[in-house]
Order: C-alpha cells, then structure tokens, then sequence
C-alpha cells in the first residue's frame, strides 16, 4: 500500500499509490508541536504553522500563494498538535510539482516579515477566542489542563493571549532552527503518483536547511491521583459541556488496542452504551461519546456529553454507571463482534480520501519512525477478547481515577464531587 524511502538529505519519503484517482494530496510533516514548547512561546507551533502561509523569497505574500491555490482549483490547510505539525496541498494530480513547489518554499525560505507577524497577532488572538466561545470544544482543552496540569501536554495548543503577544521574530527563527530538520521530517504523497516521485521529492525537498540541533519534549511526570479532580469554567449557557475521564494508556502499550474497542462499544456510534442510555432511553443530550486517545507517554479515556442544564446530574451518573458496568460485567460477544467491524469499516471508509491516508502515515511515522499498515491493526484489534477489555476497564475506572471537566453556570464543585466519589 505504502513504499517508504530516503532522499539524500536523510528526509524520509513516503508514497501511497492510488492510481485510479486523479487526485493527490503533497503533505509535508514534522515532529514539533506544543509540548515542545516552553511557557514564554507557548502557542509558537500554532502560530508559526500561520507563518508559513504569509510568504516566502519566491512567492513573496499571501494573495501570491492562495491565488496559486486557488488558481489550480486545489485545496490547502495545515493543522498543529502537541506532538506534530503538517502543512498540505490536495490537487489534481497534473498539479503535484505546483503544489510541492510551493509546499517545498513556504518551509524553506519563510519570510517571516515582522510586520505580517504583528498583523497575525490579531489572526490567532481571535482564533483563540473562536474557540473559547465554543464550549464543545473547548471543554476537551480545559480537560486534558485538569488531566495533565501544568505541564507542556496540558498546555493550550494555541498558548494565550499574552504570551501570544510577546513572540518576536527571533523566536521563529530559533523554533525553526531547533526542530524544522529533515531528519525531524516526512513527505508523503497520496494519490495518482507518477513514476519519477523520488525525483521530484529531491529537486524541491532536497535543500530543506539542517537544524542546529533537534530538541525533544520534556517527559510527562505522572503524579499519583488520590482523589477526584473537578473543574468548572463559569460561563452562562444553555447547555452543560463535560468531559469525564481517566488517564490512559501511551502509544506503545499494547492496552490501547483493548481500549480502542472499549471506547467504540461505549461512546462510537448510534447504537454504543451511551448514545442508548444517555439520548435514547432519556433524552438527555444530543450528543454523548467515548473514546481513548494515546500520546507517546501517556493517554486519556475520555466520554463527552452537553447536557440539558436542569438534568446534568443525572447525565453525569449514568454515563459513570455505563463506565463502571464494563468493570463488574464482559461484554457480549455480539457487542465485541460490532465493535470491531465498527473499527474495520471506518478504516475502511477513511482510506478513500488521499488526505486521512497522507495525514494518518505522516503523523504515525513522525511519532514512530516506523509504520504500522492496517491490516497489522486490525489483527491486534481482532485479537482483543472480552476478558481483555475487563481488565482494562477495571484498570481505567478504579476508585479516586475520575477528572470531571465541567463549562456551564455552575459555581460548586461539591455535589460534582460527591457524584464521583
């Protein structure tokens, strides 16, 4: 499905065929993201992903880039995490060289003007007020904060309004220096691929500048939770948003693959525990879901509902009693069967588009350096039993394990507390 290869520079390239397409997405990836950040430039990732559309020495602003875009009826975006960034074109396939060309100069030869940086200021400030008036998502920040505390993994991607303020050109270039290496990066194309790739990949990737030296994250220092933890944003709305949940486990522990399938029996789906016991049986909310998320030292297990504000409370206990029902019971064999065909056909939905393919394979071998097809996940995920997801449900939904993240015009955390406890 996949070739993975070197250019000289030491980037590695990495190709999915799909030749009965005629389009392709160019995606060029790279391990930085906001847990490589420091607090005084917390939010640079995001910021500097921003940048890299601003204007380069050979397509000099903005309106130049989207006009070439536009111009060939692609599509571009980029997106920032707390372990990755990736920037990509999708195209018609004739278009593929265009789109590595400027991919290839944004990254390279950044302008980084110090009158466009200001000017963006003002472009991701509103951004983070964008999302901090959305309690749907937002809430799921606020949780991973209360999870992870102050450390870099429970910092807002987007960093804050200050600290968003005070970044200078020179920080970018330092950023940069310190992360933006090819041997820290990958270029994956996905789609109608000509036979020459490798030779296009090497005349505009090839003199991607070396880094200085590439830095690392600071490990995630697991405390020992003693108790409940909840936590309450203030905000008058009209609808309860909470995220309930555990710490998880990391990328490499092979209990993920349990509580994957755990995750799409309770909250994946018109028919999981949840979606029944919360919207269906009750009425509680129209949307409720569950799942497990890993990071490479660590995780979260995490169920997600908005409320009707007068019965919270009783949303609340159902979706622990639901959580905790997977700890004294096994799953059904019809439910364990469903949930991995679950797994299998969104997969296989996903796989249709050329960007789920360039963006999966990108940010799995930047955190990896090694690639895992799908057929390898599914046959680990066909091998988790009922007796599995017991014990990682027992693991998960112990005793003084619960955070509850609550936005809504709630001002006491007792009755939260004693809900949980």
């Amino acid at each position: 499905m996949y070739e993975i290869t070197k250019l000289k520079n030491s980037l590695t390239l990495i190709t999915i065929p799909l030749p009965h397409l005629d389009s392709v997405t160019s995606l060029i990836a790279v391990g930085a993201g906001s847990r490589y950040e420091t607090r005084n430039i917390n939010g640079i990732s995001h910021f500097l992903e921003h940048m890299f559309f601003k204007g380069s020495r050979k397509y000099p602003t903005a309106e130049i880039i989207a006009d070439l875009v536009d111009g060939i009826g692609a599509v571009n975006n980029a997106a920032t995490s707390k372990e990755w960034t990736y920037y990509w074109i999708k195209s018609s396939a004739k278009h593929l060289e265009l789109s590595s060309d400027i991919l290839s100069s944004m990254l390279k030869e950044s302008l980084l003007s110090e009158d466009e940086i200001e000017r963006e200021k003002g472009v991701i400030i509103e951004e983070l007020r964008m999302y901090r008036d959305n309690p749907a998502r937002y809430v799921a920040d606020l949780y991973e904060q209360l999870q992870f505390g102050d450390q870099p993994l429970g910092w807002d991607i987007g960093g804050d309004e200050p600290t968003i303020k005070g970044i200078k050109r020179d920080d970018f270039v330092k950023y940069i220096k310190s992360l933006y290496s090819p041997k820290n990066m990958v270029l994956v194309y996905a789609g109608k691929i000509p036979k020459n790739i490798k030779e296009i990949a090497e005349q505009y990737f090839s003199d991607l500048p070396e880094s200085e030296k590439t830095i690392d994250f600071k490990v995630y220092k697991k405390q020992k939770q003693t108790k409940v933890k909840v936590a309450i944003h203030y905000k008058k709305t009209d609808q309860a948003n909470l995220v309930l949940g555990v710490e998880g486990f990391d990328r490499y522990d092979d209990k993920r693959y349990a509580a994957r399938v755990l995750g799409a029996i309770l909250g994946e789906g018109m028919s999981s525990r949840l979606f029944v016991q919360v919207r269906e049986r009750r009425g509680l909310a129209y949307h409720v879901s569950a799942g497990h998320e890993v990071y490479k030292d660590t995780g979260t297990f995490t169920a997600y509902a908005g409320l009707k504000l007068e019965k919270v409370k009783e949303g609340l206990e159902v979706i622990r009693t639901e959580l905790e029902r997977t700890v004294r019971e096994k799953v059904t064999p019809e439910e364990l069967k469903k949930a991995k065909e679950m797994i299998r056909g969104r997969i296989a939905l996903r796989s249709e588009s050329t960007n789920f393919l360039a963006e999966h394979f990108s940010t799995e071998f930047i955190l990896d350096r090694q690639l895992e097809s799908f057929d390898e996940y599914l046959k680990k995920i066909d091998t988790v039993t009922a007796d599995d997801i017991k014990k990682v449900a027992e693991e998960l939904f112990g005793s003084n394990r619960y955070n509850l993240q609550l936005i809504g015009p709630f001002k006491n955390l007792s009755p939260f507390e004693k809900l949980l406890t």
